[in-house]
């Protein structure tokens, strides 16, 4: 292989990685910021504490409402 050849194979794999680097980076930036966790799933975590006396009836309420109000 000619050196040339080499110094273009080498450029187009440094920008190809970077520019790949790049895209994942956003990618991986944009999907953070996402919860995955739904509000019935909320719903019933709250419940669950409720019942197993980890929380109070008005911490409970206080939840709920925040969840119906932002969910």
């Amino acid at each position: 292989m000619e050196t040339s050849a080499f110094g273009f194979w080498a450029m187009l794999a440094f920008w190809g990685s970077a520019i790949g680097g790049i895209v994942l980076g956003i990618s991986w930036a944009k999907m953070k910021g996402r919860n995955p966790v739904t509000s019935s799933l909320l719903e019933k975590s709250l419940k669950r504490r409720l019942d197993s006396g980890e929380i109070t009836r008005e911490s409970f309420d206080q939840k709920m409402s925040e969840l119906k109000k932002n969910g």
